[in-house]
């Protein structure tokens, strides 16, 4: 008999057992969101008759994402849980090997294809932001990745630079999946319209957030055109140095125990019309005026960057305190959701060398991260502020068993579940009805 350190003893049955209840009402969820319908209208269809159809490879691994997949191989974990397959009747889940292939054969229609089905999924979304400003954040993100065909960037390493757009509470409203050495202020214009595309007609961004990427006289032009108020950081040459220098000390206002802040009026060389620029000025260890005179320029521009904080902006309306207090909120809404997008559902893996392919996964894995934002909606509220691993811990990773008696399939759960998943699944039947 074999030692072991407690008294317990180990053995096998054919019970069908889940480690994933909460991840079978994830998938019941997202069958009543007609998720089923949109992948086979609006993905490539399989050639043959007996091949497996699109909802048949987006469903588990969307599956699989959310119960903390990081790579394709782990689609295996769905594809052994008996029960899960039992209860969300799935009859067919591909291999590995399949979904590379998927990926690679239908690349560039496939992301298409995701971006009409994001679409679609929007709509419901915006019902929730109610009378909400609609606020369009965008950023760069680095995806290191070690594959042959990956291009170097200027963070020193090989991977790819997707160009991601957030409206409210962090919704993914498009990405362009980009080459590692595009660089971040490269088709941002672009990119705006592309978003505001994917918007409903008669829907306009009333707001737009970015970083000194998008600090481009052809942006802030679009946005006066559409009557779009922005904030962007400010890239601070010369000129702008120029402007703070010439601000007075009784102009400087105490924003923070070690911030002050100030503003003036600017203007860039192909802007149509000037804007404010409000600086934030930071309590930092100046340099000694004797110094000075011994730095170079290129130095002395260095520290004063470090000083000074700009904020470009063609809001007349607001206070300076309450544009800083704006802007600074995409910190939440585009930088840590794209963290969640990463870590989260781990986006910072990409599955092949072909670069369609990982456009197309990255889709993916956008239309999952969205889904979960929905699918929290009809959560408790104690439960919606929380990221996916999280929920994974209190809701998706609920053990259950699954049996069928009297043509009945019934899912058992320790009593002090049975409540929570109740509600979810009746709210989840509501929501299906709209």
């Amino acid at each position: 008999m074999t030692q072991t350190i407690l008294n317990f003893k180990l053995e096998s049955t054919n019970e069908k057992l889940t480690p994933k209840t909460g991840v079978a009402i994830l998938g019941e969820y997202l069958k009543g969101m007609s998720l089923e319908q949109f992948c086979n209208e609006n993905l490539p269809k399989a050639k043959r008759n007996n091949g497996y159809n699109a909802f048949e490879f987006i469903y588990p691994l969307i599956l699989m994402l959310h119960s903390g997949g990081r790579v394709l191989e782990d689609i295996k974990e769905i594809r052994l849980d008996t029960a899960l397959s039992t209860l969300l009747k799935m009859k067919n889940i591909p291999t590995a090997s399949a979904f590379t292939k998927y990926l690679r054969k239908h690349g560039e229609n496939g992301e298409e294809g995701m971006r009409k089905i994001n679409k679609k999924y929007l709509k419901r979304f915006l019902k929730s932001l109610k009378n909400e400003e609609l606020i369009l954040d965008i950023d760069a993100t680095f995806i290191e990745a070690h594959k042959n065909t990956a291009k170097w960037s200027y963070k020193d390493a090989p991977g790819y630079m997707p160009m991601v757009g957030h409206i409210n509470r962090g919704w993914v409203i498009d990405v362009d999946f980009r080459e590692g050495n595009e660089a971040p202020a490269s088709k941002n214009l672009e990119f705006i319209k592309q978003c505001q595309l994917q918007l409903p007609i008669g829907v306009n961004f009333d707001r737009f957030r970015a970083d000194s990427a998008s600090y481009q006289a052809d942006i802030f032009n679009y946005c006066q055109e559409q009557s779009i108020l922005f904030t962007v950081t400010a890239k601070k040459n010369k000129n702008v140095f120029e402007s703070i220098k010439s601000i007075k000390d009784e102009e400087w206002k105490t924003f923070s125990k070690r911030e002050k802040i100030a503003e003036f009026t600017h203007t860039m060389q192909d802007t149509d019309e000037a804007f404010r620029m409000v600086v934030i000025k930071k309590d930092i260890t100046p340099t000694l005026p004797t110094l000075e005179e011994y730095i170079s320029d290129e130095v002395m521009m260095q520290h004063q960057d470090e000083i000074y904080y700009c904020i470009a902006t063609n809001d007349n309306d607001l206070s300076p305190e309450e544009i800083i207090k704006l802007h600074r909120q995409r910190g939440e809404t585009s930088e840590n959701k794209i963290k969640e997008l990463k870590n989260g559902f781990n986006m910072s893996y990409l599955p092949t060398s072909d670069f369609e392919a990982n456009a197309f996964y990255f889709q993916i894995g956008t239309l999952s991260y969205n889904l979960f934002l929905l699918f929290k909606q009809i959560l408790d509220t104690n439960l919606q502020k929380h990221t996916v691993k999280t929920i994974r811990y209190k809701l998706y990773n609920i053990a259950g068993k699954v049996i069928s008696h009297a043509r009945e399939t019934i899912l058992k759960v320790n009593d002090e579940f049975i409540e929570l998943l109740q509600r979810v699944r009746r709210l989840a039947y509501e929501e299906s009805l709209q």
